[in-house]
């Protein structure tokens, strides 16, 4: 693999903004020499009122907190008087590959949406275990592209729960029944060193539709064991008060999104304290439209998509709200109520991706939200810090401001631990000492065109079959995917072994419809890691392959830009003799789109299979 070097001349512009290393830029820009902020008032993240004082950062890290720090020889300085600098802020739960409004997955522009906002650290539960080395790779500094600190989340469930029926297969949202199950599941995810594991424990639906299946104690405390034996956090989706008090039993590290069922009780609060569980409640995604406010400071830095769909919402106002989606709120607020007063831990995490969840300003959102639930402003800024960090096991890294700690900086233009509404005034971000270029993220973010990903050069053959370890020739994996529902189709492939020995030969694949009126199964074959980054096949005229089955199937290319089911398609015959396939790439349309494929953006292929309901093929 190589990277591709015939960008465009704006393409590298981009790219170049984006990694803090245009031409010109200072050296804080890139993260060397010494910077100093003076005069700022000083909001540390511990709780103790804010005070005018110095900060001086070197190699990423805060050297020195003080009056009147003198500047060495060669050091940035920023003047902050009358400004207050805070802790980078956290969201501790976030779908980054969904916008929250009508569009593409967006790498990029959600990165750079919460560097806006001042949110320098997200947990991010929308990727899968193939995903996670690509993107460190595609965010590492310098050099890389502009993103928060990310915790890659691996996903897990029960069969049958929520997080298995999106259609994304068995390797997205890995699943336990059973304690030998759950440690079977750990010994594929951890060798992927995620960040944290997310587990989908609880299958209430809010009472919108029939609940999914939940998982036990016995084996949600197996996946606990391994995951902390690895030093890895878990935390669950939890919206019931029974299953806060399976997670509480298990010693999950948090329970992400609130009880939403009942009043917390005395038995969950001391199985959450004997346990050590943190609580994470999610408010903005359960916020009732008729509840909430936009105010002039926040639709101002919306993106032009969210400001869109809030217009749209506002010109045509829906019915409102079920009672019992208010009721939920009101049990939610009192809650969190309940659960901070028991000191019990409670941080930030918002479900940006949702829609209306916007990424960064969710975060915001949240911490208002807080306040409105008995929080003083400090009090909520400090959940957003150092409580938040705490959470995820980083406390002695960054979350506070003092020396040691890693410089992620915020400075707000006002007084947020006063008036949280302040908080909306962001000025200068800097991420480990780097200071983030929020006037080209906002660009970036405004512009209707796709943020610019690293490109690889395709090389052929794509798959030949000569790995033993199931991986194509490009060391991609190969997954299953399906239609979305709780009742979808599967699809089991193995690679079939060749005479003589040696690789895996080709992949037979089998799908078991479901009970979808139009069910489908595909095997998708990564043309990069994880599907991540691009790949381009300009160098290439089309796709050849052999097909031996029975029936009329379609290979659909994944092209960046658009969804998994939007991409471009051409259907095939696979017949028992087998066939040899020579697909032109201007045999492939877009159904329903305009203009022919681009080979330079591409990001997976999948092969699809469909059938009758209950049907094999």
């Amino acid at each position: 693999m190589h990277w591709l070097r015939r960008l465009a001349a704006s393409l590298l512009l981009a790219l170049a903004l984006l990694a803090g290393g245009a031409a010109g830029a200072g050296d804080e820009e890139r993260g060397q020499g010494v910077l100093l902020i003076r005069g700022a008032r000083v909001f540390d993240g511990t709780g103790a009122p804010a005070r005018r004082a110095d900060v001086l950062v070197r190699e990423g890290r805060i050297a020195a907190v003080g009056p009147r720090l003198r500047a060495p020889a060669g050091a940035r300085v920023v003047e902050a008087r009358g400004r207050t600098l805070l802790p980078g802020l956290h969201d501790l739960h976030t779908h980054l590959r969904s916008p929250g409004h009508a569009g593409p997955e967006d790498l990029g522009k959600a990165w750079a949406s919460h560097l806006l906002r001042g949110v320098t650290t997200v947990n991010d539960y929308s990727v899968s275990a193939e995903m996670l080395a690509p993107i460190r790779a595609m965010t590492r500094q310098p050099g890389g592209l502009w993103a928060p600190h990310l915790n890659l989340a691996i996903r897990t469930g029960v069969p049958g729960g929520h997080g298995t029926e999106y259609g994304w297969g068995r390797f997205f949202t890995l699943t336990a029944a059973t304690p030998r199950a759950a440690h079977l599941a750990m010994a594929q995810a951890l060798p992927y060193r995620p960040d944290a594991i997310k587990v989908f424990a609880d299958g209430w639906r809010y009472g919108r539709g029939p609940d999914l299946n939940s998982m036990d104690v016995a084996t949600l405390s197996a996946i606990v064991a391994d995951a902390r034996a690895a030093g890895v956090p878990v935390v669950t989706h939890t919206v019931t008060l029974d299953g806060a008090k399976v997670a509480g039993a298990a010693g999950v590290t948090a329970i992400v999104h609130g009880i939403g069922d009942a009043p917390v009780d005395d038995e969950a609060i001391t199985l959450m304290r004997a346990g050590g569980t943190a609580y994470v409640p999610t408010m903005t995604v359960y916020q009732p439209r008729t509840l909430r406010t936009l105010s002039a400071a926040e639709r101002a830095i919306l993106a032009p998509p969210e400001l869109a769909r809030e217009e749209r919402l506002l010109a045509a106002p829906g019915d409102p709200p079920a009672e019992a989606t208010l009721r939920r709120w009101q049990v939610l607020e009192g809650n969190v109520r309940r659960i901070r007063g028991a000191g019990i831990a409670v941080g930030i995490g918002t479900d940006a991706g949702i829609g209306g969840v916007y990424h960064g300003s969710s975060a915001i959102r949240e911490i208002i939200a807080l306040t409105r639930a008995g929080y003083s402003p400090g009090e909520a800024l400090v959940a957003a810090t150092a409580t938040s960090a705490a959470i995820m096991g980083q406390a002695g890294g960054h979350g506070t401001i003092a020396p040691g700690m890693r410089a992620d900086l915020v400075l707000i233009d006002g007084r947020p631990d006063e008036r949280i509404e302040d908080l909306w005034a962001v000025t200068r971000v800097w991420l480990a000492g780097r200071a983030v270029p929020l006037d080209a993220l906002r660009a970036l973010v405004d512009s209707p065109q796709m943020s610019p990903l690293p490109v690889h050069r395709m090389a052929g053959p794509i798959h030949s079959g000569a790995r033993a370890d199931g991986r194509t020739d490009l060391g991609t994996l190969p997954v299953d995917a399906s239609e979305a529902g709780a009742d979808h189709s599967d699809l089991a492939f193995v690679h079939r072994p060749r005479p003589g020995g040696g690789g895996g030969g080709a992949i037979m694949s089998l799908a078991s419809f479901g009970a979808n009126p139009r069910p489908f199964a595909q095997l998708v074959v990564p043309l990069t890691p994880g599907g991540v980054a691009l790949a381009d096949a300009r160098g290439f005229t089309g796709i050849a392959f052999a097909a031996r089955g029975a029936g009329t199937c379609r290979l659909l290319i994944e092209s960046y830009g658009l969804g998994a089911r939007e991409g471009f398609a051409a259907r095939f015959e696979a017949t028992p003799a087998g066939t040899e396939l020579r697909l032109p790439f201007s045999a492939f349309a877009r159904a329903g789109g305009d203009g022919p494929l681009d080979p330079a953006r591409l990001r997976a292929l999948r092969f699809e299979l469909a059938g009758e309901p209950g049907g094999r093929a």
